[in-house]
């Protein structure tokens, strides 16, 4: 199903998108709105994500591949350290608690604290993954060693 566009050429959803975050849909407004990283796909405004982001730029005449984000380098304050692990995986750890050391998360691991799917909030099988590579501890034995506590 196509969505109607309105009258300033944008479709419904991209309109609710951008009036959401309180932007004016005019051209120079978006393109300022770029610049300053306040519109940017997957980040803000929510429901922004990349079929409204190539809508907008096209209908702004911008190139939707020269807008690159930057990494997150800040939560809740603390910066993120280059330690071998995603932002995803530190910021899990870091939220939850769990100081970003190896043998904190090996503990941590160990002890049922991070479990996939559970907890933390998006502590999924990939960070999972990556946290155990990081460790140095087999995934599968991670989760043998849980079954067979509740047995």
């Amino acid at each position: 199903m196509k969505s109607r566009l309105l009258s300033n050429g944008l479709s419904k959803r991209t309109n609710r998108c951008l009036a959401l975050a309180d932007i004016s849909i005019t051209k120079p407004t978006i393109i300022r709105a770029f610049k300053s990283g306040k519109l940017y796909p997957f980040r803000w405004p929510p429901n922004y994500g990349k079929f409204n982001h190539f809508e907008v730029c096209d209908w702004a005449g911008i190139d939707w591949q020269t807008l690159r984000p930057e990494p997150p380098r800040e939560v809740d304050g603390v910066i993120f350290p280059n330690i071998g692990i995603s932002h995803r995986a530190w910021r899990c750890l870091l939220r939850s608690g769990i100081p970003t050391t190896k043998a904190a998360a090996r503990h941590a691991l160990r002890t049922g604290m991070l479990v996939p799917g559970k907890h933390p909030s998006n502590y999924g099988p990939r960070t999972h993954a990556e946290l155990c590579r990081w460790t140095g501890i087999h995934p599968a034995s991670v989760l043998i060693a849980k079954e067979k506590k509740r047995a």
